[in-house]
């Protein structure tokens, strides 16, 4: 059964909204027309007053290019419309439309649309906005070229957007490309690579030779250009013998190379070869600059590029020469310019924390609140992956400091004076709140360590304009506006929360803990004085955010809850009165070591204990002691520890297992012993695993570690001695014990 017109409408996107009634009315408006394969149903050029929506059939969309050729951009099919810009502005036609075969469509007139807006105007608005919508998509997809069209119109063509003499753009052309390719290659996180040329010596080939002969000689090049560019660059006349490109996508060293080819082939010309006159090669002198590398603005760009030219010139012409900073420069810190630059920084700081080991953060001189909370923030995010982290601080500093600092203590952050050595197997730095690289710790190693580039550097810092610079390699500046560092750091434990590849790799559980949360609150409302001076929406969300969930925590507390903090002394008072908490549980989880094996010094926290603790402290601070405990044990060991430990049953009815191994004793990975006793709920690194049981599985806990700690010391011994036999038998154990 043949659809009706009506029906027809309704399957139609930017028509979905609409009633049936006001279909019918809409389709009062419209005309039915029919076309042949090959009939025009209008060409680029023409004045547009209609739209058209496909019945069935295709039209094909196509445009001319600037060297004559026709080039089909799009093809619309059958329930879907065209020519819609003459219902947006009276415009001429962009392109020219013919069906691909015999085609139907209903079109509607600018006057007549606008007629049924002005009697139902809530129904031609919801059509506006999917047209628009639908528009933008279509452009977002029709490629370079048709980007260019659009961006720049039929205005544009009116303007001659080509140089006549060569068919290269001409410089009107070039300024709106500049901004539009810088904008995109901006927010995209792209490189763009401006190139300048001259035609060296062109003064001197027109006196001796004629205007004719250089006209010859611009001619002659104008096909090289085009042999060695892209399509999708944009290849200009700046004016005379003078020519700028835009290579989109393009790293100064990949540009670098092309115009090395361009010199050579440039060379070959022989025009002048049998003349009188003293020049008889052509030559060319090119000066290349490329975003982000030498620039981060056009004026820059173009500046960069023309120092690079005259350096080329200087340097005996003939040659290309790509921008080099002779000083060391910095560029000017500005905000993200895209949601996804932001995550590919983020991912990238993510996945140098996953495969790298031994990280070493530090601030700048005089640290305030925001600094210290920030370092502290990241060390505990660092610590969640169970990381060697050190913290470097100053010899002196501001005594409220301290109770911040004391949250290291039971999270194995190592803190290091700044007049103290550094552990010799750094592999990266973090850099937190620091606006400049004059602002930087100075210490002893303080150059070798900069200078090192197998060091990474990652930066987190709020501070953007003026007189700030980048410290940290590129693609791991997140370098950001935000009310301070420390907010920046939350909302990286925000972007981790949804990685749960991360997440379930390394056994993470307490993401937003009661220390990772205090640490981003005090450095938030530091730099905003208790949030007086946050600016944008999103700084506000972010401190009401870690607000809320710190006071949350205060109200499940035994002792005293202090509410919403009012002053930065309520937030050390609290601080201290968490170290002191600390030192109290720390006290009583070393008093149930178990005497079961000299190498792997161990911890049960049965039943009754842990009730009795989760009456005095929270959950948080039992975690985060507990994680304390395995590591001061694997260091007394040598070898590993091990803490076991139920949950409260307010929490869950789990065991908790943590398995750490000293710095010293690198010869099992303790992956190794999640495989082998076959324990799907958990996961860590070499150094350090974590893993839960149903405590309803485990009916007696002494015996289950007894037995963990039996098959762990074959595997030391088959780890050391490599005799798999020893591994065999381990697996053996493994299989031989029953819940």
């Amino acid at each position: 059964m043949n659809k009706t017109p009506v029906s027809i409408l309704k399957s139609i996107e930017i028509l979905s909204p609409l009633s049936r009634n006001e279909l019918e009315l809409l389709y009062s408006y419209m005309n039915t027309e029919k076309y042949c394969k090959g009939e025009t149903l209008f060409n680029e050029g023409d004045s547009g007053e209609v739209m058209y929506i496909v019945l069935s059939g295709s039209v094909s969309i196509s445009v001319n290019t600037p060297d004559g050729k026709v080039l089909e951009i799009a093809e619309i099919i059958s329930g879907n419309f065209f020519g819609e810009m003459s219902i947006f502005d009276s415009v001429v036609r962009s392109a020219t439309c013919t069906p691909k075969c015999d085609t139907t469509v209903l079109s509607l007139k600018a006057a007549d649309f606008y007629e049924f807006i002005k009697n139902n105007p809530i129904a031609g608005s919801n059509i506006m906005q999917q047209m628009l919508k639908i528009t933008t998509l279509r452009l977002n997809k029709t490629g370079a070229f048709l980007s260019d069209i659009v961006t720049w119109g039929e205005q544009a063509r009116t303007r001659a957007i080509t140089d006549d003499f060569t068919g290269l753009y001409n410089r009107r052309f070039l300024d709106e490309a500049f901004e539009d390719r810088f904008a995109e290659a901006k927010g995209e996180d792209k490189y763009l690579s401006v190139i300048m040329i001259d035609l060296d010596n062109f003064g001197t080939l027109n006196n001796e030779y004629g205007q004719e002969m250089g006209d010859k000689v611009i001619l002659a090049v104008v096909p090289i250009f085009k042999k060695l560019f892209r399509k999708e660059d944009i290849l200009a006349r700046y004016g005379g013998d003078e020519f700028t490109f835009l290579l989109p996508g393009t790293t100064g060293e990949e540009s670098l190379s092309i115009c090395s080819k361009l010199v050579k082939e440039v060379r070959k010309i022989s025009l002048l070869k049998n003349l009188g006159g003293s020049l008889k090669d052509v030559t060319t002198s090119i000066g290349i600059a490329c975003f982000p590398d030498h620039a981060n603005s056009v004026s820059g760009l173009s500046e960069k590029a023309d120092q690079a030219l005259y350096k080329a010139k200087e340097a005996g012409r003939d040659r290309a020469v790509l921008w080099t900073n002779e000083v060391d420069e910095v560029l000017t810190k500005t905000g993200i310019a895209s949601i996804k630059k932001r995550n590919l920084i983020i991912d990238n700081i993510f996945a140098a924390i996953v495969e790298r080991d031994c990280f070493l953060v530090m601030g700048h001189k005089d640290p305030d609140e925001d600094c210290i909370s920030s370092m502290i923030a990241i060390s505990l995010l660092l610590n969640k992956f169970s990381k060697t982290v050190c913290l470097l601080i100053p010899e002196k500093i501001n005594e409220n400091f301290q109770y911040l600092l004391n949250i290291c203590r039971y999270n194995a952050i190592e803190l290091i004076h700044n007049k103290e050595g550094l552990p010799c197997n750094i592999s990266t730095v973090f850099f937190m709140d620091t606006p400049k690289p004059e602002m930087r710790e100075k210490f002893s190693a303080s150059k070798d360590l900069y200078n090192n580039k197998d060091i990474l550097k990652i930066e987190i810092d709020h501070h953007l304009e003026a007189d700030s610079s980048y410290i940290g390699d590129r693609d791991y500046c997140f370098v950001d506006e935000a009310s301070s560092a420390s907010e920046l750091v939350g909302m990286m434990a925000f972007k981790l929360k949804n990685r749960e590849d991360i997440i379930n790799s390394f056994n993470i559980q307490d993401l937003f803990s009661r220390n990772f949360v205090l640490a981003v609150l005090t450095g938030i409302i530091g730099d905003s004085k208790m949030g007086k001076y946050l600016k944008t929406r999103r700084e506000k969300w972010f401190y009401r955010l870690f607000s809320n969930m710190f006071n949350e925590m205060l109200t499940n507390k035994t002792h005293k809850d202090s509410g919403n903090f009012s002053t930065m002394d309520e937030v050390f008072t609290e601080l201290q009165q968490m170290s002191m908490h600390e030192d109290e549980c720390f006290t009583l989880m070393m008093k149930q070591k178990v005497d079961i094996s000299p190498q792997i010094a161990s911890i049960i926290v049965t039943q009754k204990v842990i009730k009795e603790m989760r009456n005095v402290f929270d959950h948080d601070t039992i975690v985060t002691v507990a994680r304390y405990a395995a590591d001061s044990l694997a260091e007394y060991s040598r070898t590993l520890s091990l803490v076991a430990y139920y949950d409260d049953n307010k929490d869950s009815n789990l065991i908790q297992f943590r398995i750490r191994r000293s710095h010293s004793f690198k010869t099992l990975d303790l992956r190794t012993i999640l495989k082998v006793f076959d324990i799907k709920n958990g996961g860590g690194h070499p150094g350090a695993i974590g893993f839960r049981i149903p405590a309803a599985d485990v009916p007696d806990l002494h015996e289950y570690v007894k037995f963990l700690v039996d098959g762990i010391e074959k595997l030391i011994i088959g780890a050391v001695v490599g005799n798999t036999l020893f591994l065999i038998e381990a697996f053996c154990a493994v299989s031989l014990f029953e819940f």
